[in-house]
């Protein structure tokens, strides 16, 4: 295939992939099915009262004998949209840890949770994630790179002459001298 080929293929798939997440941006807070941080800013927590509602928050607060959180829910600006207490959260979680809950909004402070997820333990979770999957990226990567090289001048990816020859070495053994 000609370079001005894959180019122009090139092209037009990242422009399809552009669009599709602008639409996807503009048209996510319209379809969400539960109030988001800016309706909860604007509306207040009062107009969803008896609601069955999911919210991410940030943890405030920790009172493990009670099966008690305090949570922040944040807008699209980091402001603090709502303060909002969930019982019956029964999972470990240290403050400055995000959270999902799911579940009924009996009074503008209060959310009694059906369902709940951990999404970061603490704030030191998201730096170990972010951690691991840069390791495994540059495994991948590195692997990859390993057995394929990139050809710049025709944008393709071709496979390294040595591969066959570690193949069959691999199948016969190693050679003795």
């Amino acid at each position: 295939m000609h370079l001005r080929y894959r180019l122009a293929i090139g092209v037009v798939c990242l422009l399809i992939l552009s669009g599709i997440c602008v639409h996807y941006g503009s048209a996510n807070d319209e379809n969400w099915p539960h109030p988001t941080g800016d309706q909860l800013q604007k509306q207040g927590p009062g107009a969803f009262v008896g609601e069955r509602i999911l919210l991410f928050g940030e943890v405030r607060s920790v009172d493990d004998d009670a099966d008690v959180i305090t949570i922040h829910v944040l807008d699209d600006s980091n402001d603090v949209a709502a303060e909002l207490e969930v019982h019956g959260f029964e999972l470990r979680v240290e403050p400055g840890g995000v959270v999902q809950v799911y579940g009924v909004l009996e009074s503008e402070a209060v959310i009694e949770a059906d369902q709940t997820v951990v999404v970061n333990r603490d704030p030191s979770t998201t730096a170990y994630k972010l951690g691991t999957s840069l390791v495994g990226l540059l495994l991948a990567v590195g692997y990859f790179l390993r057995t394929w090289h990139v050809n710049v001048r025709e944008l393709a990816f071709e496979p390294r002459a040595s591969v066959p020859e570690r193949n069959a070495e691999y199948e016969e053994g190693p050679r003795s001298g």
